[in-house]
């Protein structure tokens, strides 16, 4: 019994530890800029992307910004309506028909974006994301009065089940609870960069072959000198990551196998946070030893635990289950690892990721 309280209370204490780095994020003030602002570069890599770009072009066009803006939609060889739905809202589209050997979709779709923008600034930004109309330009004014060479931002939420916020809040909560800092976190969802620091560190070239090269970008940006701090962006923009279970378990696979390598974060700490919320699952299978309130302790110190992560996802119910999201993480980590043991690859965007 009081190994049992011991490990929840640290099960609480590492999520709340989380949420407490996370809550020191400065925040991004999103409002109108009427001063003229630098030219910027929107681009946005998009590999079977059309129902996402549905909800994401129409914020982009309503983007009020005091300075030359172009948006570039570029389609990695999609097999869908992509190219049709940007040519729709009037994006320019820049198509792929082949993948070189060496590169991983995303970093070439990114770089050759980043080829064909003018941009004295780059946004790089997903499909599946959704961004107020105030947001690009707060971002470069705030880049520009604090003198950093970009921004990354921490969004909002849209989860489609409560299964994917619980899943979600268990994975933000193991990243913050483990990483030494949050310096050179570049999340790839919204990457704000000075074109002459993209281009010095060798841009996306430089992480051609790289799983997670939001990661690796960052890294080098950091390793260089630059400063692109990690913002709470929740007023700037929104993100819905996943389509359904298969693309969550996927996603989840390629994020976990490639988070837990990075060199920012101490696994353990993010391991052992996300194996002890899900260890309630035990009195479900009847091998939990003690009195059956116990078991019921266990889950709701999980739940506890995860309902500043869960509300901070727009679900608070999902703290309900937090101990099946945890169990999908891991076990969706295990996978990628084991696949990228093997050499086997993770699937993801139709294609096999190593």
């Amino acid at each position: 019994m009081f190994w049992m309280l011991a490990e929840s209370s640290l099960r609480i204490g590492l999520a709340l530890y989380g949420v407490h780095r996370a809550r020191r994020l400065p925040v991004l003030p999103v409002r109108p800029v009427s001063r003229p602002l630098p030219s910027l570069s929107i681009i946005v890599p998009a590999r079977n992307e059309a129902e996402n770009l549905q909800h994401l072009l129409p914020s982009l066009r309503q983007l009020r910004y005091p300075g030359p803006l172009e948006i570039w939609v570029v389609d990695d060889q999609s097999q869908d309506d992509t190219a049709r739905v940007a040519a729709a809202w009037e994006i320019p589209v820049l198509r792929l028909d082949t993948l070189p050997p060496g590169w991983l979709g995303k970093p070439y779709a990114a770089h050759q974006g980043a080829r064909a923008a003018r941009g004295e600034w780059l946004l790089f930004t997903d499909a599946d994301t959704w961004h107020a109309p105030d947001s690009a330009a707060s971002a470069v004014a705030w880049a520009l009065a604090s003198g950093a060479d970009g921004l990354t931002l921490f969004p909002a939420f849209e989860p489609r089940s409560v299964m994917e916020a619980a899943a979600l809040a268990v994975a933000f909560a193991g990243l913050f609870a483990g990483m030494r800092s949050t310096e050179g976190l570049v999340n790839g969802q919204y990457l704000l960069v000075r074109r002459e620091a993209y281009e010095r560190i060798g841009g996306f070239a430089a992480v051609r072959d790289q799983m997670l090269e939001d990661l690796a970008i960052g890294m080098r940006l950091r390793s260089s000198g630059y400063q692109i701090p990690l913002l709470d962006g929740r007023d700037a923009f929104r993100v819905r990551m996943y389509a359904g279970i298969r693309s969550m378990w996927d996603g989840m696979s390629r994020l976990s196998a490639g988070t837990l390598g990075w060199p920012g974060l101490r696994p353990w700490i993010a391991m052992f946070l996300i194996a002890s919320l899900a260890l309630p699952l035990r009195g479900l299978g009847g091998w939990h030893r003690g009195p059956w309130w116990a078991a019921w302790i266990e889950w709701m110190a999980s739940g506890l635990a995860m309902l500043p992560w869960s509300s901070r996802m727009g679900r608070p119910e999902a703290a309900l289950i937090a101990p099946l999201g945890a169990a999908f993480v891991a076990a969706a980590g295990l996978r990628g690892l084991l696949w990228r043991w093997i050499g086997a690859g993770i699937p993801w965007k139709e294609r096999r990721v190593r």
